[in-house]
């Protein structure tokens, strides 16, 4: 048991490590791994109109593509449980969040956000429901 503790902390099996941690993809470097998004999903409208102290937005199970920018290089997807959460861990640095949308509906729209060293970054991402 003492030389598996010891291979697992190497440097050189940090890919080992973040993918079971779920960490993403591994850039050269171990990254940090007290960075990245929190996020919470919403879809609406859902219904015609909405009445006070009704809401007609709820949460939304959706697949976001999480890409680095400037590169575009695809670095992680988030899929949101039922509540609409999510949760990635990230390197500090710039991404493009494109959630995946219906055709022609629901649908949703790419955005950047900045991911801070030791900081997870919180993010909404909208759905259109198409309901008018």
């Amino acid at each position: 048991m003492q030389p598996r503790r010891k291979i697992l902390a190497s440097a050189g099996t940090a890919a080992g490590i973040l993918a079971v941690l779920g960490a993403g993809a591994v850039t050269g470097s171990v990254p940090s791994l007290d960075s990245g998004l929190h996020g919470h999903v919403l879809y609406g409208p859902t219904c015609p109109v909405e009445r006070a102290g009704h809401s007609c937005v709820r949460p939304y199970q959706a697949t976001i593509s999480i890409l680095r920018e400037p590169t575009h290089r695809l670095v992680a997807t988030a899929r949101s449980a039922a509540d609409g959460r999510f949760s990635v861990r990230l390197l500090p640095g710039r991404y493009l969040l494109e959630p995946q949308s219906g055709r022609p509906y629901p649908r949703s729209t790419p955005q950047t956000v900045t991911v801070h060293a030791h900081r997870y970054s919180i993010v909404t991402i909208s759905y259109d429901s198409g309901i008018r």
